[in-house]
């Protein structure tokens, strides 16, 4: 009798857990984003999170905790309650490549957290002042080369892909810049445009809006090919750098053991929220490519990438503490 119980009391348990699940979600949801307001993860999010508020039918709410290249946002969601009501919009740099640099971070993004999908990709590009004398990565690094230790590189936070992609950069070409890290790409640029750092690398949405005010310049694209909002700015390859290829993406995660059919249903709604034109439009517009990947190709995705990201690492001798 008592094993008749417990049978029946696990098969009971289905249909109320499915009854939940399509209740879901009954209240706002949060979406955390591990950066400071302004920067590139956040531009992409906040459209985003407002398009899968019309699939859900509850308002979503961007929340910025940033600090640590994104781990504490990271952590933050780690911890919530699995229930659909917390997520993360992350960049590949969190998932990425701060488990490669960090010796003692308490999220193990296998362990702790569950992929939902991809929203973006991004070509990363070399931005300077306007007017800093070089039109081009050629003359950028002879300028660099002529003023050693004297320009500045900011960084959105040590470990980052921007930081990364400078590393990278730096063993590729010769630059010696100080390195001056932030807590996130939008205090970066702020002391960019007031003249105290004279090269970021980001993706473009983060500073389209002073390129277009001619305050910025796109020296180069380190991707495979021009982006289509930057048509007359040449790739690194273009350039004479056939191996200055940088490439991000971003995407949104939940707390692990969130039911799936939650996962399911939040992964829908970005789809549908992505499909939308204007979306799309807006996130070429940024700089962006719209990249949808499901969550079997989101974790496809984070275990090649991790691969190739332990190489690079591991060949630059880079570790953070």
């Amino acid at each position: 009798m008592y094993r008749r119980s417990l049978l029946a009391a696990a098969l009971g348990a289905v249909p109320v857990a499915a009854a939940w699940s399509q209740d879901y979600p009954s209240r706002p949801v949060r979406v955390i984003v591990g950066f400071p307001p302004g920067g590139g993860t956040d531009l992409v999010a906040r459209p985003m999170a407002q398009g899968i508020q019309a699939p859900l039918g509850q308002t979503v709410v961007v929340d910025n905790k940033g600090g640590a290249n994104g781990s504490v946002g990271l952590e933050a969601v780690a911890k919530s309650a699995p229930d659909g009501y917390t997520l993360g919009h992350v960049n590949s740099s969190v998932v990425l490549t701060n488990p490669l640099l960090y010796r003692n971070l308490t999220v193990n993004v296998e362990r702790d957290l569950a992929p939902i999908c991809t929203v973006a990709d991004s070509a990363v590009v070399l931005a300077v002042p306007a007017d800093l004398p070089a039109k081009d990565l050629r003359e950028f690094v002879a300028l660099a080369k002529s003023k050693p230790q004297e320009l500045h590189f900011g960084s959105g936070g040590l470990g980052s892909v921007d930081h990364l992609s400078f590393e990278v950069l730096r063993r590729q070409t010769g630059v010696d810049f100080m390195h001056v890290p932030y807590r996130g790409g939008g205090p970066a640029l702020n002391d960019m445009l007031g003249g105290r750092i004279q090269l970021m690398i980001s993706g473009y949405g983060m500073y389209k809006g002073q390129v277009d005010a001619g305050r910025l310049r796109i020296i180069a694209i380190l991707g495979r090919t021009r982006h289509p909002a930057l048509p007359d700015v040449p790739t690194a390859i273009e350039q004479g750098w056939p191996d200055l290829v940088v490439m991000s993406w971003q995407g949104i995660m939940a707390p692990a053991n969130t039911p799936v059919p939650v996962l399911e249903k939040l992964e829908g709604a970005y789809r549908q929220a992505l499909a939308v034109p204007e979306t799309s439009k807006l996130l070429e517009s940024l700089g962006y490519f719209p990249s949808f990947r499901g969550r079997r190709e989101m974790a496809t995705l984070i275990r090649e990438e991790t691969a190739k990201w332990t190489a690079i690492i591991g060949e630059l001798n880079i570790r953070l503490d």
